[in-house]
């Protein structure tokens, strides 16, 4: 147990669950801070009436979720005329809420105690424990929020429990003794091979117009789980932000219900069990683990591609958590019918809920994710080194982040400020191959050169076919080459519609494939842009 300082014994004092049971064959409380003015400090209830009121306080000063997250496991363990010290379960939590949730707390504890006092947290899970046995009974102190061990439930005869007793005669809980079949680890059945990062919050999330849509449909999935959009279908290019919308869907519906049974893996994971139960003859066993849930998040579903058999599987595995109202949320790098080889029956089921894509983060939202991810780590980005990052990593939230890391790890090595000359020196790898990358104007300029047409003319309403082709030809080359989204490229093209080059990506997709002048043609584009063909 941690501690920020005790007044020293004069002999070693019984601790834990021992300490408490002494006091309580005595008749008294533990003095809960080790001062002079012991004998004037509140006793056990008193402090729990006092921290009851605080709480309550905080309820309408923050989120409900935020609350039951980072406060509802807490416990005030002393109070003086200068000092609130409050119990929490780990270091990470204390850190939390030191640095995004002191000032409120400190304003809270002010209006609620009348008077300003000095906060100080200590690390003491037993203590906290006992917190929530006040609140909840007994049983709430085997419940652990970053670590949930629950048994699959008893409902279904299909569902698989351990019941071996340990050597004691009582049924098997934790470490090496027995344990049930399926449990929840940090929130997610045992068979999800990911586990809830505690910084992806929709509250985290920085919505901009590239996302705000696919934001608002998760939210709406979190609230309302297999009452709208579903499926709810996220597709984007690699590093914009799909893991942290589905781990924050996750997040918030077990907020909600903790006792929800939520499996959240990769497509490829899933692929890996069904061959699995194949060879081993578990088919039933796998159906069991997959058609009995609440949430279904499958990420990468594209990887279904080509492989006929699981195809088959997942489409009745869908079916039956559809027709049972649970919700599914899939993920991948393309739209439904973009999948190669996916059954038509599986994408029109996809399109059944909502689909909707996030997009390449515009200026604006990015130089708010760099300035958020600063602010995270402690430390504030200077405006125009800001601005220099947002212009040169326009593609992916993931190397915003990994660059802001490496410059604020860098800057504290190296002793220096943050400057515009710093991020040169260490950020110059990236901006030199960033510097190759062909962009929408690289590739419109290229397509009126080749073909002797003007740029008005690509983007005009003429649809004859000296236009058309080199206009199809162009939005090929965009989508292939760059991370732009289908609006995007459309906008570019006369502000066409995303269908429009949708259907020009497919018919250059099919005239190569037939036409040896066109995958020719497509060759010589694509090494004059990039030294490599588009295809």
């Amino acid at each position: 147990m941690e501690k920020r300082a005790f007044a020293p014994t004069p002999e070693p004092a019984p601790t834990g669950s021992a300490a408490r049971h002494e006091e309580r064959a005595s008749g008294q409380e533990a003095a809960p801070r080790a001062t002079a003015d012991t004998a004037d400090a509140p006793d056990a209830d008193a402090l729990t009436d006092v921290w009851q009121r605080i709480q309550a306080a905080l309820r309408d000063s923050i989120r409900r979720e935020q609350f039951e997250t980072w406060f509802r496991r807490t416990a005030l363990t002393a109070l003086d005329d200068k000092v609130v010290t409050i119990a929490v379960h780990n270091g990470f939590t204390r850190d939390w809420l030191t640095r995004y949730y002191f000032d409120v707390l400190t304003e809270t504890v002010a209006t609620v105690l009348g008077a300003k006092r000095t906060i100080e947290f200590v690390v003491d899970p037993e203590r906290t424990t006992d917190a929530r046995v006040g609140e909840a009974g007994a049983d709430a102190a085997e419940e652990e929020p970053d670590y949930v061990l629950q048994p699959a439930p008893r409902a279904n005869p299909g569902v698989l429990t351990d019941t071996r007793r340990s050597s004691s005669g009582g049924r098997g809980r934790r470490g090496k003794q027995a344990q049930p079949a399926e449990l929840h680890v940090r929130g997610l059945l045992e068979s999800s091979d990911v586990s809830l990062n505690p910084t992806y919050r929709f509250d985290s999330y920085v919505v901009g117009p590239c996302n705000r849509f696919a934001h608002a449909a998760s939210v709406g999935v979190a609230e309302n789980p297999g009452k709208i959009y579903n499926p709810l279908f996220l597709h984007g290019s690699v590093g914009l932000g799909k893991t942290h919308l589905l781990q924050s869907l996750c997040r918030t519906i077990l907020e909600r219900d903790s006792s929800s049974r939520i499996l959240y893996l990769s497509c490829e994971t899933f692929v890996n069990h069904f061959i699995g139960a194949l060879e081993n003859g578990d088919l039933a066993k796998f159906r069991n683990k997959y058609r009995n849930v609440d949430l279904l998040v499958v990420d990468d579903i594209h990887l279904l591609a080509n492989k006929e058999r699981t195809q088959e599987e997942f489409f009745h595995t869908f079916n039956t958590l559809y027709n049972a109202g649970k919700q599914i949320v899939l993920s991948s790098d393309s739209p439904p019918v973009e999948i190669p080889t996916l059954q038509e029956r599986l994408v029109s089921r996809f399109k059944w809920g909502l689909v909707t894509e996030i997009e390449q983060p515009c200026y604006e939202t990015r130089m708010a994710i760099l300035l958020r991810k600063s602010r995270e780590r402690g430390r504030e980005l200077p405006e125009d080194v800001a601005s220099f990052l947002a212009e040169r990593i326009d593609t992916n939230i993931r190397e915003l982040e990994g660059a802001v890391t490496k410059l604020h790890g860098f800057a504290a090595l190296s002793g220096q400020d943050v400057t515009l000359q710093l991020v040169r020196q260490c950020l110059r790898e990236l901006f030199s191959t960033r510097s190759n990358q062909p962009s929408i104007e690289d590739i419109m300029g290229i397509v009126t050169e080749r073909f002797g047409v003007k740029l008005a003319d690509l983007q005009s309403r003429r649809r004859t076919n000296a236009i058309a082709y080199p206009r199809q030809i162009g939005m090929y080359l965009a989508r292939r080459i760059t991370q732009m989204s289908l609006a995007e490229i459309g906008g570019y093209f006369g502000g066409r519609d995303h269908s429009t080059v949708l259907h020009a990506v497919r018919k250059i997709t099919r005239m190569s494939k037939e036409d040896p002048g066109c995958q020719s043609l497509l060759a010589e584009l694509g090494f004059e842009l990039q030294g490599n063909p588009p295809l």
